[in-house]
C-alpha cells in the first residue's frame, strides 16, 4: 500500500504544472524532461491540400546584374573601381597618360589630383552584354576649382578599362548614379548640383537630373532636368 501511494504522488508531480504558464503541452519549447510514458497524440487536422514544410521564403531575384556576367565571365564592382586605370576613355586631356588610382586617389608631380567619388551603380552600358560600371571623380589642378567628371569603365574580362568620359564643370557635386535594371535602355542618370549661367561660381542653385548614353570615348547627354536648389 505504501509503494502504491509513493508511484501514484510520483504520476502526479510529474503532470503539466511544470509547462510555462499558457505553455500547450505539445509546444516545441523545450522544456522539463518527462519521467512518464507519453500520452498518445491526437494528429491535428491539416488544411486541404498538401501541408507546407516551413523553411526559409525564397529570395526575390534582384533586378540588378548578378555577379556573373553572360557568357560566365565576372561583372564588376564598385569596389574595383578604387583602384582601376585612369587611361585613356576621354580622359587624356587632364595629362594622366598611364595613370590609375590607387585607395580612390592619384596625385600627379604638377599639382593634379584625382578622387574618386562615393557614387556608382553596374550595368551594360557599352552594349556587349557584360555589366560595366559607372563613377565620378573629382579633378583638382591645384587652383580653387574642383572639376567633377563622370567616367564609364568598360567591363574587361573582368577588369575595368576606362571607355568613355563626360565633364559636369567645376564645383558640381555629383549626388547619385542610376543604371537601369537589365533589359532596360543602356542610360545612366545622373543627378548632380549645378547653377544658372548667370549665377556665381561659388554656389549651387540647382539640382539636374541628366540622362547620358555611352558613346566611346564620350558619354553623351540626351536630355536633363532641372530643380530648384537650397543649401
Amino acid at each position: 500500500m505504501v509503494a502504491a501511494g509513493l508511484i501514484a504522488g510520483l504520476v502526479v508531480a510529474c503532470g503539466p504544472k511544470d509547462l510555462d504558464p499558457g505553455e500547450a503541452a505539445e509546444s516545441g519549447k523545450p522544456g522539463k524532461a518527462k519521467t512518464s510514458e507519453p500520452a498518445t497524440a491526437t494528429p491535428a487536422k491539416t488544411p486541404d491540400g498538401p501541408a507546407k514544410t516551413p523553411g526559409t521564403p525564397a529570395k526575390t531575384p534582384s533586378s540588378k546584374p548578378s555577379d556573373k556576367a553572360p557568357g560566365g565571365g565576372k561583372a564588376l564592382t564598385c569596389e574595383q573601381l578604387q583602384n582601376a586605370s585612369l587611361d585613356g576613355g576621354g580622359l587624356d586631356g587632364y595629362g594622366i597618360s598611364g595613370a590609375a588610382l590607387s585607395g580612390g586617389r592619384w596625385e600627379g608631380a604638377d599639382g593634379v589630383v584625382i578622387e574618386l567619388q562615393p557614387q556608382c551603380d553596374i550595368g551594360d552600358v557599352t552594349g556587349d552584354s557584360a555589366p560595366d560600371a559607372v563613377g565620378a571623380l573629382k579633378i583638382s589642378t591645384g587652383g580653387t576649382g574642383r572639376f567633377y567628371t563622370l567616367v564609364t569603365w568598360r567591363n574587361d574580362g573582368g577588369t575595368p578599362v576606362p571607355a568613355a568620359a563626360a565633364e559636369l564643370g567645376d564645383r558640381t557635386p555629383v549626388v547619385s548614379i542610376d543604371i537601369p535594371s537589365a533589359g532596360g535602355p543602356r542610360q545612366v542618370t545622373v543627378v548632380y548640383r549645378t547653377r544658372g549661367d548667370d549665377d556665381p561660381a561659388a554656389v549651387v542653385t540647382i539640382t539636374r537630373t541628366a540622362v547620358y548614353e555611352v558613346s566611346p570615348p564620350a558619354m553623351v547627354e540626351v536630355s536633363h532636368s532641372d530643380a530648384p536648389y537650397t543649401p
